[in-house]
């Protein structure tokens, strides 16, 4: 297969945009030729904070764009997503008396959840309380930006929540002001979410003829690539007791194996193979 580099990187929910400005600016030091960055969000209200951080970065060899749309130019890209997936609307189903029933929700005097019978058809070795959580919208992205990657080369590297194996259970859950609740306590105001199915993910890329790697924990990718030594060179330049006590508490936050460093995994997607010391392959 013909080589080629990367100069082309796309984020997918770039939230205020400090993952995209970070990797710019870490990406500036070491390539020299031009780059082109896309952004991708739904958000009008994200939007704007990412145009107001990153305008500044927009130069005729750092060009940055704010896609409306999933389209993307014909030539390699670099994918990447923290929590992007987990976001979006799943539909769920669950076997009762060996009939299948999807969740709905519906509104009298106060939202409610009630079961629908579905003529959906799913494997027979489903037991009776199985739910099945699936997400359509999560399904036509990725097997669009896998066939971006199938024909044109570059990668996908998708954080997001969710076990190593996914049960047949509900995971969908709420959080409205950083704390849990129920997910219609609080409708349009709390941030739900649910967990990803890696496995769904590492077969559609299989089918496609694509090489998946992972999942792996986050914790454990950010201590392969050095987070540990990064957060103690920068402690030992500062004489803020305050910042080392914010860099510690970021640290933790983001490797702890009981919060976001064990809840979060990791897979990478690509063409090629690659070196996965990484992805313990």
């Amino acid at each position: 297969m013909k080589k080629y580099k990367i100069s082309s990187f796309c984020e997918l929910g770039p939230g205020n945009g400090t993952l995209m400005k970070d990797l710019i600016i870490i990406l500036k030091k070491f390539i020299k030729d031009s780059m082109s960055f896309y952004l991708y969000e739904k958000s009008i209200f994200l939007k704007n904070l990412q145009i107001d951080n990153l305008s500044n970065f927009n130069t005729s060899s750092c060009k940055i764009s704010f896609l409306k749309k999933p389209k993307f130019k014909k030539e390699p890209i670099f994918f990447f997503c923290n929590e992007f997936f987990d976001a979006l609307p799943i539909n769920q189903f669950e076997k009762v008396n060996n009939s299948w029933f999807e969740k709905r929700v519906t509104y009298s005097n106060k939202y409610e959840i009630v079961n629908v019978k579905t003529s959906e058809k799913f494997n027979k070795n489903y037991k009776n309380g199985d739910i099945i959580e699936i997400s359509p919208l999560s399904q036509l992205y990725l097997i669009k930006i896998l066939k971006h990657i199938k024909q044109y080369g570059g990668g996908f590297l998708i954080f997001d929540y969710g076990p190593f194996s996914k049960s047949n259970i509900n995971t969908l859950q709420a959080l409205h002001n950083s704390k849990k609740c129920d997910i219609l306590d609080f409708p349009f105001q709390s941030d739900i979410t649910y967990h990803v199915n890696f496995k769904d993910f590492t077969s559609i890329a299989n089918k496609l003829g694509l090489i998946s790697y992972g999942p792996i924990t986050q914790k454990d990718f950010l201590f392969f690539h050095g987070i540990n030594e990064r957060v103690l060179n920068i402690i030992s330049q500062t004489s803020s007791t305050e910042k080392v006590e914010s860099l510690n508490k970021q640290f933790e936050r983001l490797t702890s194996p009981s919060g976001m460093g064990g809840l979060i995994k990791c897979i990478y997607i690509s063409r090629e193979k690659i070196d996965s010391k990484v992805f313990k392959l």
